[in-house]
């Protein structure tokens, strides 16, 4: 392997992971300007977010194909300049649509690192060194979570004064081109797989006599024809995963990847400097807060691969969802005792320029009320500044009425920040230790050698699709049942999941793959 060790090639194509977890997240300090700057709507706001989740799907289904059709290598090329072109693209967009796309076409490299790289490094890893080896690209997603984090702090906090407001965001979003950028020009240096080289018309099994396989069902095929084969391959195996022998661990480990995604964690990490601003403790603590999210995301992710052998994999499931319960309850708690209370001087601080006098009788009746329900606050001061909608200033400009809803509700809110931050840290640490990364340790043991593959892949599809759902829905769930209750939900799902896996989910480690009935 050109003299290199596989370490040398692992840490190269991981960057794949480290660009999943920075594409990923750094759209949560963006997404704060682009909602100031473009008005969005909380549809809007989750097709920005949850573009990425969207494709990555189809490209989990497709990235295994291509990969087996063109090599591991070639594939990998592509899923780096998808990421380029994703950067570059999303920070140049000019509207919500073509920002989508842009991100779209990053969802395509998502899928595609995600599914291909782990499989590149168990390829090129010697047994001895395979596990290791594989876990660095999910150490690698959780560093990319917190170089974005720090980015956006970075860019929000200290070039706010170089850099217009208006174009704070595409500076975020163009911080990926670099990393990205590398990842073009090192990904030439690395060898093709070993074992996929193997399959291609004998080549290696004139070097490896005594592990040559059988041909490639891909070898000497139309693009076409290759599908069609690769189709009737997996639609056996898809049968004997729904054979009696397979069809509880197949139920179970489907269950696991819906789990993973259904308790929030891509609403928190997606939205989480907007989870913070309203607490009202402003836009720079709130990027500041999104750091510590990511340095507790990385702790705890590292505590359970250095722990997962010694404690077990149902060990760390069941008392990560028990710190998920408790940590949503606690989110959910901070949420729902918050008080709106629109006041005389809150009003008065607009009342007092005189361009926009005059609007004190539009809210007197909202005056001195108090509001537990977010959505009840939030629909009488919308129509509130409906009346108001825009003024017109005595020079000829005019004033954002959206921007002065905002700042009104920011003040009128009573919440304690510091729960809610304690809440949302203790789940993201609960997470980081069982659900992110022992999930998918779980499914490379609990399914037979032979069905692992395609066993996987649906997961992975489920996993991605439920992401997408999770993100797309937050904002517009946010918007209908407040935050309180949707926090609660979050904590009911996760003991749904803690009583399943305590019920049906058998231990696999030490077990051999096959025997974890």
């Amino acid at each position: 392997m050109q003299n290199r060790s596989p370490l040398y090639y692992t840490l190269i194509v991981s960057i794949g992971g480290f660009l999943f977890g920075f594409d990923a997240s750094v759209i949560s300090g963006a997404i704060v300007y682009l909602d100031t700057l473009f008005e969005l709507s909380s549809l809007s706001k989750g097709w920005i977010v949850s573009a990425p989740a969207f494709s990555a799907m189809f490209a989990m289904l497709g990235g295994g194909v291509l990969s087996d059709r063109i090599g591991r290598k070639k594939t990998l090329q592509i899923v780096a300049v998808c990421y380029v072109l994703s950067a570059f693209l999303s920070t140049v967009s000019q509207d919500i649509g073509s920002l989508v796309a842009a991100r779209m076409l990053g969802g395509m490299a998502f899928g595609g690192a995600l599914i291909i790289v782990p499989v590149y490094i168990s390829e090129i890893s010697p047994a001895e060194q395979r596990g290791r080896l594989v876990s660095i690209q999910q150490i690698n997603i959780v560093v990319g979570f917190l170089a974005a984090y720090f980015s956006n702090y970075f860019i929000g906090v200290y070039l706010d004064q170089w850099v217009s407001e208006v174009n704070i965001w595409r500076w975020m979003l163009a911080v990926e081109l670099i990393p990205a950028m590398v990842y073009v020009a090192l990904l030439p240096h690395i060898p093709e797989s070993p074992m996929w080289l193997r399959g291609q018309v004998g080549l290696m099994d004139k070097i490896y006599p005594e592990e040559a396989e059988a041909p490639s069902i891909w070898a000497g095929s139309s693009v076409y024809t290759s599908f069609i084969n690769w189709l009737m391959y997996q639609k056996k195996h898809i049968s004997l995963l729904w054979s009696p022998r397979w069809r509880q661990i197949f139920l179970v480990a489907m269950f696991l990847g819906v789990l993973q995604q259904i308790t929030g964690i891509n609403a928190i990490f997606f939205y989480a400097t907007s989870i913070f601003e309203k607490t009202g403790i402003g836009i720079n603590a709130s990027l500041a807060q999104t750091v510590a999210v990511g340095i507790i995301n990385i702790i705890f992710t590292l505590f359970a691969f250095f722990t997962i052998d010694r404690f077990g994999r149902r060990f760390l499931l069941l008392w990560g969802l028990v710190g998920v319960v408790i940590s949503m309850s606690i989110t959910a708690y901070g949420f729902a005792n918050t008080e709106y209370k629109l006041t005389q001087e809150i009003i008065a601080k607009y009342e007092q320029k005189p361009e926009i006098s005059g609007i004190y009788p539009v809210f007197q009746d909202m005056l001195g009320l108090s509001y537990t329900s977010e959505v009840a606050f939030k629909a009488e001061l919308s129509k509130a500044m409906k009346q108001i909608s825009w003024i017109e200033l005595e020079n000829g400009t005019e004033i954002d009425s959206s921007s002065m809803y905002q700042a009104i509700l920011f003040e009128s809110k009573q919440l304690n920040s510091y729960l809610v931050l304690l809440g949302i840290l203790g789940f993201v640490a609960s997470f980081a230790c069982s659900l992110g990364p022992v999930m998918w340790v779980v499914l490379s043991e609990i399914f037979p050698t032979h069905l692992r593959g395609i066993g996987i892949s649906i997961v992975g599809f489920l996993n991605s699709f439920t992401s997408w759902v999770t993100q797309f829905v937050f904002p517009i769930e946010i918007k209908m049942i407040g935050d309180g209750f949707t926090y609660a939900i979050f904590a009911g799902i996760a003991a749904i999941g803690w009583w399943v896996i305590y019920r049906y989910l058998p231990e696999t480690k030490g077990k051999r793959i096959g025997k974890t009935q």
